[in-house]
């Protein structure tokens, strides 16, 4: 069989296409796949033409030679970039141009894919030389796809390749608007990469675009892209592109949940009305606002719709309940900061289809700081039940878990603190079963047996070797030294207090050990508050005692107060959520309380995992 006359230094040469209608024909030799060999798989990626001039053989099995992931000779040539070997293999098998491998890619995604320019003017070339006669071939070949459904133009857009991108958008203007398994169109995918030049080209494709687009909003790609030009060229094409949901969200609410702030102060400039326009799951833009937390967003919002303000979900909660649910402190601060009227009392106790305040929310999410300011503000109905007649405090002792989470102690703080009420029809012996189901206060408690049993024997030593020592003549002899020191003072006061504080633990958790789950509840929140006040004690003690010994010397008796002061505090962070009694709080000691809770509660952060 003759070679054809080939030009490798020009363009596709004319006299060697086959026959038109054979172009993408299965050739005669179709069968079972072979198995490129690696000397001629080498050869191909070499791009040595000559090799398969001289071994033509192997152009003539071109559709059946493959490598382990189903390339063809056509498809190495391209990805590594070797024109004049593309325009050989196509001028000799154009069937290799319709060759798909494993990931059901044609040799114009690999093109694509590796961004060589070069190979792609190529392909196209030919494309175009036999489409003239053969009708629809260069549409099946452009609108091939992979297995994710992506074209040519999806593969150069995702690798970024721009000029390979740009001539294929020229070639086939129809190809810009093809969703790919992900609903994205090339148009998408090049407003969401912010090629403004490439999307102007692409728009100019079609008079039409709503009718064009197919698969996700390219509004929201805009917006997502956060390229206020492309998307005022995009409506300004295409008014009516504003009306297109992604998943179910409007442009608004999109914008407003990815704190686009420019995009939706330009929305709400030209479309005011979609600020009364829900999503398909009920929520409105001024909900997304504060469900993410973009308070300068829900800020204009309200600027310019202030009765936005009341507008409900589905479950009839409004921006308030939204952003307690999420943990959004920043939002319910600037609502309740620029609405102090009374009108507004309305709004902060205001109850879900369910009877949820946004207090009951918070607490049901478990976010302790929007707790902790909800509490606080006197404009709260504390005592507000939901339809199960629960107040808040009786939610989160109903959802509790039995072993620590802290963010749920530290929400469960924070309303006891606050002084949050149970309803009257509470049944105390009902939370306490609750705390107790599963039988975890077992180990707990001889943990504490544990820790007391430690803190009794440390205390006990440090009474009986006092620092300092003892005086060894008359008139004082086998008396403390430093008796008339303050500090000294200081620490045989605490050292007591925690010798006896940690004996009253252990009796106490004795009966802890008899096994009726009663006793041992009530003796392990009795032994708590004991094991706080002990641990303390023993902690200024160390401290007191420390600085007696060595105040002779200022800089260092400063330096041993400093750190001891520093580590008290750390102390009580970590240990005021864990001792707290969990009988009612009275007014004052809740304040007394709240200092020590509120550093805690910056040092933890806020629990936002449960944010829908």
């Amino acid at each position: 069989m003759g070679r054809p006359d080939v030009d490798f230094d020009g363009r596709v040469a004319q006299p060697s296409i086959p026959p038109i209608n054979n172009v993408i024909s299965t050739p005669s030799l179709n069968g079972e796949t072979i198995s490129m060999d690696p000397k001629t798989m080498s050869a191909v990626r070499a791009g040595n033409v000559n090799y398969l001039r001289d071994n033509y053989s192997y152009v003539r099995l071109a559709p059946r030679l493959v490598t382990n992931h189903g390339n063809t000779m056509l498809h190495l040539a391209a990805s590594s970039g070797h024109a004049s070997l593309v325009r050989y293999l196509i001028n000799q098998c154009p069937s290799l141009l319709m060759k798909s491998n494993l990931m059901d890619e044609v040799v114009l995604h690999v093109a694509a894919r590796t961004g060589h320019l070069d190979v792609m003017l190529n392909l196209v070339d030919f494309i175009i030389e036999i489409s003239r006669n053969a009708v629809g071939v260069a549409k099946r070949i452009y609108f091939a796809k992979n297995k994710n459904q992506d074209t040519a133009l999806h593969v150069a857009l995702k690798e970024k390749h721009m000029l390979v991108a740009s001539y294929l958008v020229s070639t086939e203007k129809d190809l810009s608007f093809v969703a790919n398994s992900d609903g994205f169109s090339p148009l998408y995918l090049a407003i969401e990469a912010g090629q403004a030049d490439l999307v102007t080209a692409m728009c100019h494709q079609s008079s039409d675009l709503r009718s064009k687009v197919g698969g996700r909003s390219i509004v929201h790609a805009a917006l997502k892209a956060k390229r206020k030009d492309i998307l005022t060229a995009l409506l300004r094409k295409d008014a009516s592109l504003i009306d297109l949901r992604d998943e179910g969200r409007t442009c608004l609410s999109f914008g407003a949940s990815i704190g686009y702030y420019e995009g939706i102060c330009y929305l709400l400039d030209k479309y005011l009305d979609m600020v009364y326009l829900s999503d398909d799951d009920g929520l409105f833009p001024i909900h997304m606002a504060a469900k993410y937390g973009h308070v300068k967003i829900l800020e204009e919002i309200l600027k310019r719709c202030p009765e936005a303000l009341e507008l409900l979900d589905k479950d009839g909660q409004n921006v308030l309940h939204v952003a307690a649910r999420n943990g959004k402190l920043e939002p319910i601060k600037f609502i309740l900061r620029i609405y102090k009227d009374k009108n507004k009392k309305k709004l902060v106790n205001e109850q879900d289809v369910d009877g949820n305040t946004p207090l009951h929310l918070a607490t049901k999410n478990w976010h302790p700081k929007v707790v902790s300011m909800l509490t606080w503000d006197n404009r709260v109905d504390l005592t507000k039940t939901n339809n199960k007649g629960f107040t808040a405090l009786d939610v989160a002792e109903d959802n509790i878990v039995s072993n620590y989470v802290f963010h749920q102690r530290l929400t469960w703080l924070a309303l006891r603190s606050g002084g949050t009420p149970r309803s009257p029809t509470t049944n105390d012996r009902r939370i306490i079963m609750k705390l107790a189901d599963g039988g975890r206060y077992k180990d707990q408690v001889n943990t504490l047996l544990l820790v007391a049993t430690l803190v009794a024997t440390m205390t006990f030593t440090a009474g009986l070797t006092l620092p300092g020592g003892y005086n060894g003549s008359a008139p004082n002899l086998g008396m403390a030294v430093l008796t008339k020191k303050t500090a000294f003072q200081v620490f045989l006061v605490c050292d007591t207090l925690a010798m006896y504080s940690s004996i009253i633990i252990i009796v106490a958790l004795l009966w802890a050990q008899l096994g009726d789950i009663s006793i041992i509840l009530k003796a392990f929140y009795m032994a708590l508050p004991f094991l706080g006040l002990a641990l303390t004690s023993m902690s200024i003690a160390f401290m007191a005692g420390t600085y007696a010994a060595v105040s002779h010397v200022p800089l260092l008796g400063c330096f041993v107060l400093g750190i001891g002061v520093i580590f008290l505090l750390v102390l009580l962070l970590f240990l005021v959520p864990y001792v707290a009694p969990i009988g009612n709080i009275q007014s004052f000691l809740g304040h007394l309380l709240y200092y020590p809770y509120f550093l805690r509660l910056l040092a933890a952060g806020d629990n936002n995992s449960n944010n829908d």
